[in-house]
């Protein structure tokens, strides 16, 4: 189930780490990779002046599953990413933590 929506890189670059990215994520998380949805978002940003440059950021919506795999998360994010951005850009990773009362899939509440 867990969803990842990424934005502030090419697509170029999340395509080449999409397969080892969701093979990692579902070791860390103990969740089959075919459980897994990827979802690329292009996306300008605007900073005074007009556009800025982006930077990753990932959003991961998931059942929480504690601090140690969030870190896990994130360091597999950032160490698959940062080498296909330029040097110096942050590469964020935003967590949102889902209910299973909030959740429901195929008319069924989970």
């Amino acid at each position: 189930m867990p969803h990842i929506r990424a934005r502030g890189l090419a697509l170029e670059e999340l395509e080449l780490v999409s397969d080892l990215l969701i093979e990692q994520l579902a070791v860390a998380m103990n969740t089959p990779a075919n459980e897994f949805t990827l979802e690329y978002t292009p996306v300008t940003y605007f900073a005074v002046g007009g556009a800025a440059p982006a930077y990753p950021f990932f959003e991961i919506l998931w059942f929480d599953r504690g601090a140690e795999v969030k870190a896990k998360v994130a360091t597999i994010i950032d160490d698959l990413i940062r080498p296909q951005v330029e040097p110096g850009l942050d590469v964020t990773v935003l967590f949102h933590d889902l209910k299973g009362a909030d959740y429901f899939e195929n008319k069924q509440h989970f």
